[in-house]
């Protein structure tokens, strides 16, 4: 199998072919499109395998970054092309869930936030054990307020007290969970998911609107 999350502002990949798995992690600073596909050529020589020796994949298709999520699906389905190999699609969300759960063991239901930007959150509660309990939504900073469940963030964004900062390792042992489940798809299906729409799309509406 071979993973990407390329939603946040961290990419992180991770490898695992025959029983021998490599993994690395992209900082901010990185440009996911360009090097993403270099570093899984890397990872796949670490462990003296090809691509041919991949039989699945899996790739976080959001909520996140738009360009993110276009990078990571636009590589999976690029090294998909003209093959039939099974791709399970990753939430965002629940990937932080899987994680903190990983790291810290809750007690109790919480849920995880993510900041959309302009004033709004990506959301989605959970159980103690990482299950989802409700959909994934975008909601507003005064909805967000009312929530009254332990709330976590990631690590780069501190939004709150409790935080969780997600490991290539977790997205591969998630990954692997997800497969487990025979949740999978063909590439061609893969779509990320935004849960709003772009600042160009946004910028749009609003002038059709003023012209209107």
């Amino acid at each position: 199998m071979i993973a990407i999350c390329s939603a946040l502002k961290k990419a992180l990949i991770a490898v695992e072919i025959n029983g021998k798995n490599a993994m690395v992690e992209l900082d901010e600073k990185t440009k996911h499109s360009e090097n993403i596909l270099p570093k899984i050529d890397e990872l796949l020589q670490s462990i003296s395998c090809s691509i041919k020796d991949n039989e699945s994949f899996a790739v976080v298709i959001g909520p996140g970054s738009f360009t993110g999520l276009r990078v990571g699906v636009s590589v999976v389905k690029g090294l998909c092309a003209g093959d039939e190999k099974t791709v399970y699609p990753l939430s965002t969300l629940s990937l932080m869930a899987y994680s903190y759960c990983k790291q810290n063991t809750p007690q109790e239901n919480f849920c995880a936030v993510i900041n959309a930007l302009s004033g709004f959150f990506f959301v989605c509660e959970f159980d103690k054990n990482g299950n989802a309990l409700d959909i994934e939504r975008l909601i507003t900073k005064d909805e967000l307020d009312k929530i009254n469940i332990k709330k976590v963030s990631l690590e780069e964004e501190r939004l709150f007290e409790d935080i969780v900062s997600i490991q290539a390792s977790d997205l591969l042992t998630y990954a692997k969970a997800v497969q487990k489940q025979g949740n999978g798809i063909k590439a061609k299906s893969v779509v990320p998911i935004y849960l709003r729409k772009s600042q160009a799309e946004a910028n749009l509406e609003e002038k059709k609107l003023k012209n209107s």
